[in-house]
């Protein structure tokens, strides 16, 4: 299967995803239905546009391909290997912000993350600081006291200050 061919087939189905969800949201009592339609309606915009970016970017890339000498081209072989890499580079993010969230709490854990990842690669660090403290007023404000979703308290945090 293609690369392009894979793209697709992934935005179609996010999309059918998240259209999924805000049309079960919209059955939901009103408190309950607040986050899937919420994010839904954030979620759906983004993917047609990312689909739409997706499809002008895979168009001019051929017509570069095209053009070229084909000293350039990059194989499917060569994508596959940086693919696997960086495929494998963000599951260990995502393991990494698992136990986090499962030792010290998503609360604090996810800002970490975030802290810890964008200074691996090199951002500045008072944008480091903004961002992950961006993520923990949208996290604490917008989720645990807009919508009133308790986020999971880690092991040791509870083993340490009791919960």
């Amino acid at each position: 299967m293609s690369l392009s061919a894979s793209r697709a087939i992934l935005g179609l189905s996010l999309l059918a995803l998240f259209t999924y969800t805000l049309f079960a949201g919209l059955d939901m009592p009103f408190r309950a239905s607040m986050l899937p339609v919420f994010a839904s309606s954030l979620a759906i915009p983004l993917t047609l546009l990312a689909i739409y970016i997706e499809r002008k970017t895979d168009n001019q890339i051929t017509t570069q391909a095209d053009e070229s000498s084909g000293d350039l081209a990059v194989s499917e072989s060569e994508v596959s290997a940086d693919a696997f890499r960086r495929v494998r580079y963000f599951f260990l993010w995502f393991a990494c912000l698992i136990a986090s969230a499962h030792l010290i709490g998503f609360l604090i854990g996810l800002p970490l993350m975030v802290f810890i990842y964008l200074l691996a690669h090199r951002e500045p660090l008072t944008l480091s600081i903004f961002l992950s403290s961006m993520v923990l007023v949208i996290l604490y404000g917008g989720f645990q006291k807009g919508l009133v979703l308790p986020l999971p308290e880690g092991v040791l945090t509870m083993m340490l200050f009791g919960g």
